[in-house]
């Protein structure tokens, strides 16, 4: 798993949500296929009378096995008995948002899918805001235009976050157009988003040495203070990683890390 398991009562809060929305509201689940693949067949067997809208459909020649990992918009049905069970599958993965807005969920759909793909230093890339580890990052890197095309109308976008707890977005709910062409991001942006991302490739690849993360938020947090201080201390990038793994050893943010990056760093040098 890549984030905590949800809170038992996440789901009590979508109901919630769902019996006290104004009347020109709905309320949308975002599910990020890539990690239940095929989740959103379930998902219309279940609901029969809302199928989900799969954004990669929009992408010129969509196989099979892309729509078994794309993501996906569905109108929340509080009322579908087998909903609660699919939707189980998805506790310890970053994969769901709610939306709540005006639009109808084709219309959401496309403004959402106007954003699987992006432009950055002259080349497209796969932009993973359904992914809500890096929703967060990216909201924040886009500039308040490019955060009202993604959002649109919406009056409430909260995700699930790293410790299984619904969290939110701050959102402009504008009532904007939508993208008619893949969005662009500057250098700067770009950067953010790539560095926003480290701790987590870090621990991908701490994993790949046999790291299991007991609870994958601390696991995080920790990693991602360890790199604060790699880059205040200017470790070598090649000690990162073994940095970080020493870090998650202690078990606990180091209180002074840059005290600590000084002593291991030394204690690396002694024994290499």
């Amino acid at each position: 798993m890549l984030i905590d398991s949800y809170n038992d009562n996440w789901l009590d809060h979508l109901n919630t949500r769902a019996a006290r929305l104004e009347h020109d509201k709905r309320l949308y689940l975002l599910v990020d296929g890539v990690f239940v693949p095929g989740l959103h067949r379930h998902v219309a067997i279940a609901t029969p009378a809302n199928s989900p809208a799969l954004l990669f459909e929009s992408l010129p020649g969509c196989s099979e096995a892309a729509r078994d990992v794309s993501p996906f918009v569905m109108l929340y049905d509080a009322t579908a008995k087998r909903l609660p069970a699919l939707l189980a599958k998805c506790s310890g993965w970053p994969m769901v948002s709610a939306i709540e807005t005006t639009e109808s969920l084709e219309e959401l759909a496309a403004r959402l899918a106007a954003w699987c793909v992006v432009y950055a230093d002259g080349q497209r890339f796969n932009f993973r805001f359904p992914d809500t580890r890096r929703l967060p990052g990216i909201f924040s890197a886009l500039t308040p235009w490019q955060q009202g095309l993604l959002t649109g109308p919406a009056s409430r976008w909260s995700y699930i976050g790293r410790n299984g707890e619904w969290m939110e977005l701050s959102v402009p709910a504008i009532d904007s157009a939508i993208a008619e062409d893949s969005p662009e991001l500057d250098d700067a942006q770009f950067g953010r988003m790539v560095g926003d991302s480290e701790a987590d490739e870090v621990l991908v690849q701490l994993a790949d040495r046999g790291y299991v993360p007991k609870r994958p938020s601390r696991s995080h947090a920790i990693v991602s203070r360890a790199l604060l201080a790699a880059d205040a201390g200017k470790l070598d990038r090649e000690l990162r990683v073994d940095w970080c793994a020493a870090c998650l050893a202690d078990g606990e943010p180091a209180l002074d890390a840059h005290a600590k990056l000084e002593n291991w760093r030394q204690t690396v040098a002694l024994e290499s």
